[in-house]
């Protein structure tokens, strides 16, 4: 427009100068304003301009004189210059000089060229005001085509599609050059209208013509969908999908893979979708999203569906119930069982689609059998059958749970499922015997004896295993040997009958302990021997050398001191474990075939070479009572003192200072004597030697002319000693039998009272610890505790390892972890009981674990391994466990793992359960995330049972997912464990991982 404008200034300038040079030269201060004003609006100056033309046309508007032409120029430009500055009369001066100059080349093309400026300008108002004026007064038809489709344009551009259409119409049909863009915006324009065959006849005319040729295919697809002209549809997409040439073709493959997907073409389907998400970069419709992944997962691209169903699998609506649904399909099929999972328990707890929900559930269940989650798999297939009662897939939901009870870790929940159903098949009966046999064993580990033997008993009902029944036999002999049933000697000797090779073994050697112990010493041999007839080797070492010293201690006991020699010495010439033991019994046996020098050079060695040994007190005191009888009676006091000064906690301190008074005698040092008497008598009034100081005593004051002394000491003893028949004796039996009775309330009050009115009674020091044991069971620790400390610091009873060992418990569970180490020491050093030192070794490294000494728990979990036998059922898997915890504490990952992997393969108990965590917790740290969720999903096989480390596995298979950006399944896993956990702390821990990853989406 601007440009016209110009060119036709240029000229009519260059004319009405011409015509200027002919008049006088009164004129040349008007014709300069035209000229200013000429050079004005050439500068795009409108204000100045207009203001320089209307000062000519009031100089020459007067004159008779005046340029006419030049004078209608200037009217022309000054309106223009008015509109361009947005003048308020600029209208009205147009108006007037087209009235007042119709003849003027300019006033035949006005009204469209202001239009054309309105339209350049955007101001589709006007436009469409001049362009109706400039239609009204142009003759020139082409012209005419111009300003219709322009008015159409303009109409378009308003939203008035109704006005805009006639215009388009008008033009698409002629041959201007503006028949193609009406055609296409009549296309448009019909499409909206659902015109769809006028439509399709105007894109028809654009679809090969530049710059519709790109557009116009998209709009002539979505017609024939519309239409649902399908046939026709493929017929013109495919080939232009095969060779767009540079046609936008975005849309085109999203119809096209429509109509293939609802034709049930899905490998065609999933390729144009597939191109769509290729070129459709944004938002995509749910539904399309679906459509896409079900047309993948029908043509078995099985990954890439799931990633189209992870998309919109997490809505709570029913498109999100059913991709979460297929999402599971999907996952499952590409063996990601950990997403499979996610998936379906997303789609059960849905309610829109009942269908989906339940095949979701039944899928969830099976997927768990897969897992290895077979607890989980119980109660899910359980749950389908509650809820499903007659449901699609009732018969194969009772035939998993069948063959999942194989492998049940819950088997008291399986037990009585199985029992309460009325029917059993073979296969049913298989997972009775072994989860009966399973439950006897955690029974017996829990020392619930008379529970294993019901169990056991139950397991061989069914003798369909028959290592299984076996195994039962022997382990209900043992819970019967345990629990002191008289019933334990036949069950050995019955296995002995009929078992196996390897069980009959097991039954020698315990029927060797049996007779042991009940001091039938030559059957006890007998099946010791026979025992150890089996070559030793790595898995029976510990009990073959232990039998070894067992037949040592038979021959010993029988006074045939040669053999017993010689099982010693084999014992200690061979043996890992028992070797202090073995020493002490060889000079003992010397000492009873008269070789005493040989037998203390023995003590001596095993005090050198085993200082903590439990054995040292026994060695010292024999050898302090060999000095006695070969008459070195100095250095018998010089041993003794040392035995009593260094093992204070020691059982002999009595027979000790008994020794050490005779010692004293010989010396005629009877001053030190008479003291050791005294001691005996008033401290350890109860003890087997006792009489023989009192005894002691009156003869060593006779000699040194002290005869009244005595019977002060005496009326002392009968004083803290009083008879059965006493009133203090009868008070002391009556609080005693409240405790034995179980009646712990007022045991404590009997025995507090006790104390009190008796305080220097010998039998206080026991009253203290059934006054400690009765607060202990009552869960009064902090009482418990302070007489606990009071009976090992007495050292005057037989129940100081007992209140060592509960003191101990007691100050690690208040996390005094120095003091329980004092207190488990005390049991290691005063003890010959094996099951309460290995106990205590147990207490000792789970203390030094605390503590981050790791050198000591690696020492106590080799003593443990090497020494501790079978005498605590499971202390073998802890210290095996301890090792790879120890060797994980200081940085040493590769050899932590081989010590889990260890503990692992030993027993499916706790400790395995926390061995097993913890190998997926290493393959975590080393970036090895697929590693340890296979890892950890492999828990629920095993491990189910232990509900704190089921939990962490779980969450910790939440944060693999989430190192692989695998949001949507570590939400659900993390949901699982909040839903289903018992341990209140793991329930906070999983909530408030699952607020990070909702946080940051």
């Amino acid at each position: 427009m601007k440009k016209n404008l110009v060119s036709f200034l240029l000229t009519y300038a260059i004319f009405g100068a011409s015509l200027f040079a002919q008049n006088t030269l009164n004129y040349t201060d008007a014709e300069l304003h035209y000229r200013n004003g000429i050079e004005l609006f050439e500068k795009k100056a409108y204000a100045a301009a207009r203001e320089e033309f209307q000062t000519y046309i009031q100089k020459t508007g007067k004159s008779i004189h005046s340029n006419d032409f030049n004078l209608s120029n200037a009217e022309y430009y000054s309106a223009l210059s008015g509109l361009y500055t947005k003048a308020q009369d600029a209208e009205i001066e147009l108006d007037r000089f087209v009235i007042n100059n119709s003849q003027h080349p300019k006033a035949k093309v006005i009204y469209g060229d202001l239009a054309q400026y309105f339209y350049d300008q955007g101001d589709y108002e006007k436009a469409i005001s001049y362009y109706e004026r400039a239609i009204e007064n142009t003759g020139d038809e082409l012209k005419m085509y111009e300003y219709r489709y322009k008015l159409g344009m303009s109409y378009y551009q308003m939203k008035q599609p109704k006005n805009a259409l006639p215009q388009f119409n008008f033009v698409k049909g002629s041959i201007s050059e503006f028949a193609v863009h009406a055609s296409y915006y009549a296309g448009v324009i019909n499409f909206q209208n659902e015109n769809l065959d006028a439509a399709l006849l105007d894109f028809k005319k654009v679809e090969n013509v530049a710059p519709y040729r790109i557009e116009a295919p998209n709009w002539i697809a979505q017609i024939l969908f519309r239409q649902k002209k399908y046939d026709d549809l493929l017929t013109y997409t495919e080939p232009i999908l095969a060779k767009p040439n540079g046609r936008k073709i975005d849309d085109i493959c999203l119809v096209t893979a429509e109509v293939s997907f609802f034709k049930n073409d899905y490998a065609k389907a999933a390729k144009y979708y597939d191109m769509f998400r290729n070129f459709r970069r944004g938002t995509v419709s749910n539904q399309v999203t679906f459509r896409h992944g079900y047309s993948l997962f029908k043509t078995n691209e099985f990954k890439k569906a799931a990633e189209s169903f992870k998309k919109i699998a997490a809505q709570n609506n029913q498109l999100g119930q059913q991709a979460s649904y297929f999402l599971g399909i999907s996952s499952l099929k590409s063996a990601d069982m950990g997403a499979a999972s996610a998936a379906f328990d997303q789609a059960k707890n849905l309610e829109f689609d009942k269908e989906i929900k339940e095949e979701a559930l039944f899928n969830f269940a099976k997927v768990q059998v897969d897992m290895g989650s077979n607890v989980q798999a119980i109660n899910e297939l359980q749950n389908y059958l509650k809820n499903y009662p007659n449901g699609k897939y009732e018969d194969e939901a009772n035939e998993i749970l069948s063959d999942i009870l194989f492998d049940s870790n819950n088997y008291s929940q399986a037990i009585a499922y199985i029992e309460g159903l009325k029917r059993k098949t073979p296969k049913i009966n298989a997972a009775y015997q072994r989860l009966c046999f399973n439950q006897g064993v955690l029974d017996f580990n829990g020392e619930r004896f008379a529970k294993a033997i019901s169990y056991f008993e139950k397991s061989l009902t069914q003798p369909i295993d028959n290592d299984l029944k076996q195994k039962a036999s022997f382990w209900r002999a043992e819970a019967a040997d345990a629990s002191k049933s008289p019933e334990a000697e036949r069950l050995y000797l019955d296995i002995l009958k009929m078992g196996d090779e390897s069980f009959k073994q097991k039954s020698r050697y315990s029927l060797g302990y049996l007779y042991y112990n009940q001091k039938e010493y030559g059957k006890a041999m007998s099946y010791f021997k026979e025992f150890n007839k089996t070559k030793k080797d790595e898995t029976n070492r510990q009990s073959y050398e232990d039998a070894i010293v067992r037949i040592g201690d038979c021959y010993l006991v029988t006074k045939n001191y040669d053999e017993a020699l010689k099982y010693y010495n084999t014992a200690i010439n061979e043996n890992r474990s028992e070797k202090d033991y073995a020493l002490y019994q060889k000079a003992l046996t010397l000492t009873f075939l008269g070789k005493n020098q040989e037998a203390q050079q023995i003590y001596d060695r095993l005090a050198t070479a085993y200082p903590n040994s439990r054995m040292v007190d026994d060695a010292l005191f024999q050898n302090g009572s060999l000095e006695i009888e070969k008459g070195n009676y100095q250095n018998a006091v010089n041993i003794l003192t040392k035995m009593i000064r260094e093992r204070p906690k020691s059982t002999l301190i009595p027979n000790a200072l008994m020794k050490r008074a005779t010692a004293f005698n010989n010396l005629k040092n009877y001053d030190a004597a008479v003291n050791d008497y005294k001691i005996i008598i008033t401290r350890y009034g109860n003890s087997s030697v006792t009489q023989e100081a009192i005894l002691g005593l009156q003869e060593t004051l006779n000699t040194i002319g002290r005869p009244e002394d005595f019977s002060t000491i005496i009326e002392e003893y009968r004083r803290n000693n009083p008879e059965d028949g006493s009133v203090a004796g009868i008070e002391y039996d009556a609080a005693k039998n409240l405790y034995l009775n179980e009646k712990y309330d007022k045991a404590v009050q009997a025995l507090i009272k006790y104390i009190n009115n008796y305080p220097t009674s010998t039998n206080v020091y026991e009253a203290k610890y059934y006054l400690a044991d009765s607060y202990f069971i009552l869960k009064d620790n902090r009482n418990a505790l302070i007489y606990y400390n009071q009976v090992v610091s007495d050292n005057r009873t037989s129940f100081v390892t007992k209140s060592a060992l509960r003191a101990a418990g007691i100050e690690f569970a208040n996390k005094s972890y120095k003091n329980a180490i004092t207190d488990y020491r005390t049991v290691t050093l005063s003890s010959s009981n094996k099951r309460e030192i290995v106990t205590a070794w147990l207490g000792l490294l789970d203390c030094y674990y605390l503590t981050g000494n790791q050198d000591s728990v690696q020492v106590f979990c080799r003593e443990i391994v090497n020494n501790g036998g079978n005498v605590v059922l499971g202390a073998n898997n802890k210290a095996q466990l301890y090792l790879g915890k120890s060797y994980m504490q200081k940085g040493d990952l590769t050899r932590a793992e081989e010590e889990f992997k260890k503990t692992v393969v030993m027993a499916k108990d706790v400790n395995g359960a926390e061995a097993n965590y913890f190998i997926g917790d290493i393959q975590y740290k080393q970036r090895k995330h697929d590693q340890s969720i296979k890892t950890l999903q492999a828990f629920a096989d095993d491990y189910s049972n232990f509900a704190y480390w089921y939990e962490k596995a779980y969450m910790l298979i939440a944060e693999n997912y989430i190192s692989l950006e695998k949001y949507f399944q570590a939400k659900v896993t993390l949901k699982s464990v909040i839903e289903n956990a018992e341990t209140p702390d793991n329930i906070t821990i999983a909530k408030k991982r699952l607020k990070e990853i909702e946080d940051k989406e």
